[in-house]
């Protein structure tokens, strides 16, 4: 007898900036990425997965026969993560099961969901995030297909809405607090501390308005005099930063260190030796946080990090609104055509096995009437392997047509009576349940 079909949850587990504030963000965060992938796939009746992780979100997307029972074990992992939080961390955990975790998908990708309404940046995270699971080996087709889109409607979105107008990144809107809590950026000499992805974005938009001096400081020497040339500023040897800061006016810190970069002790060093310069200005953007927040104590000094831009992006959401309701748009016209391709895709595992099971047929089957007619020549077994073989597809069209025609129409009764009519074993499907379009 044949195994039934195994119906497929998409599940997405996740913990974000809606409800949770950094420190917990970052108590539940990853450094190893490796040891993440086992320590997920370890939990049993995994599929796929892949695993987004920005400085307001750790999320899990998954392909499991088991979705509500998984979604239940990774929660608890990852609240286990986040210790004496563990509590706090169960409170903030959301999940979401096919419809609405492919909806979230199409939000998070689109910058619907992010923080700063339309950045940019969550597209390429979105996309790096499956391409780091792919080098895992920790991904297949169902979440290659739902990324894929993703990006696709993201991409949309940000090219027929305004929702990218204006600073629509973290770095972009680093420097306009800066900007606004300086009177001006012009004139200033700025310390852009990392010169990664994040650290890149803060200088190009730092040089566009012109300060006295932009200076570059990175662990990696070469990427800081790399980046420094793009912005005409200067490259800083890492162990120079402290000495940088006694003259500068901000700081602003994108660097993904396990560890603080600027401590508490190191900043009142710097503040001694500053003669009565103006209030030294830091802004942290990092993930996890990488600059000590007792620091916001410190007389001399001004810091702020992620949790204080809120009012900045309640600002920049009012501007966005219309851009907003037409990205909304986008998404409910795409998503249908997102489960409409997963659809096709999930019967398509079953027609292949399908055709291959009756091909094997029918080659048996000739071999043994082409052993009955062992005088005939090599023209005469091609004209009747064509035959059978035209046969064996024309029988086959309806049945891959109906097969089709039945998973866009979430018929799960037809595929299963096909399957074991065809006596066809361990066949995937993704579950139709609240599988709009």
């Amino acid at each position: 007898m044949p195994l039934p079909t195994r119906a497929l949850d998409i599940v997405n587990v996740r913990i974000t900036f809606r409800k949770a504030k950094v420190p917990l963000l970052e108590a539940v965060s990853f450094r190893d990425k490796s040891k993440a992938y086992a320590e997920v796939l370890a939990l049993g009746h995994i599929d796929e997965c892949v695993i987004l992780q920005t400085c307001n979100r750790v999320e899990f997307y998954l392909v499991s026969r088991e979705g509500e029972n998984i979604a239940r074990k990774l929660s608890e992992y990852l609240a286990n993560r986040a210790g004496v939080m563990r509590e706090e961390a169960l409170k903030a955990i959301e999940t979401a099961l096919n419809h609405e975790a492919l909806l979230h998908l199409l939000h998070v990708a689109s910058g619907l969901d992010s923080m700063i309404m339309g950045e940019n940046e969550i597209l390429s995270q979105v996309w790096k995030a499956y391409l780091e699971a792919e080098s895992f080996k920790a991904t297949g087709p169902i979440l290659r297909t739902a990324f894929k889109k993703a990006v696709s409607v993201g991409k949309r979105v940000r090219t027929e809405t305004g929702i990218s107008r204006g600073p629509s990144s973290f770095g972009a809107m680093a420097v306009k607090l800066a900007e606004s809590l300086l009177g001006g950026i012009n004139g200033k000499s700025v310390i852009v501390i990392g010169a990664g992805e994040m650290g890149t974005c803060v200088a190009k938009a730092l040089a566009r308005h012109k300060p006295y001096a932009i200076f570059v400081a990175n662990r990696t020497y070469d990427r800081a005099v790399k980046l420094a040339e793009e912005v005409g500023g200067k490259a800083l040897k890492f162990d120079m930063l402290e000495e940088a800061l006694v003259e500068a006016d901000v700081a602003i810190c994108t660097t993904a260190a396990p560890h603080y970069i600027l401590t508490r002790d190191a900043v009142c060093r710097i503040l001694e030796r500053r003669n009565g310069n103006s209030d030294l200005l830091i802004i942290d953007i990092s993930n996890p946080r990488n600059v000590e927040k007792s620091i916001k104590e410190v007389t001399g000094v001004k810091l702020y990090d992620i949790d204080d831009f809120q009012t900045i992006v309640e600002k920049n959401l009012e501007e966005k609104r219309k851009g907003m309701e037409k990205a909304l748009k986008i998404v409910e016209e795409e998503l249908p055509l997102l489960f409409k391709e997963l659809k096709e895709q999930s019967v398509r595992e079953l027609i292949s096995r399908i055709v291959s099971r009756a091909e094997d047929m029918r080659k048996e089957e000739l071999t043994r009437a082409l052993n009955m007619l062992s005088s005939i020549g090599d023209r005469e077994r091609k004209v009747i392997d064509d035959l059978t073989h035209t046969i064996l597809k024309r029988t086959l069209l309806p049945i891959v047509e109906s097969l089709k025609a039945a998973a866009l129409n979430g018929d799960e009764q037809l595929i299963e009576e096909t399957v074991k009519l065809f006596g066809v074993e361990n066949v995937s499907l993704l579950k139709w349940s609240g599988a709009n379009g």
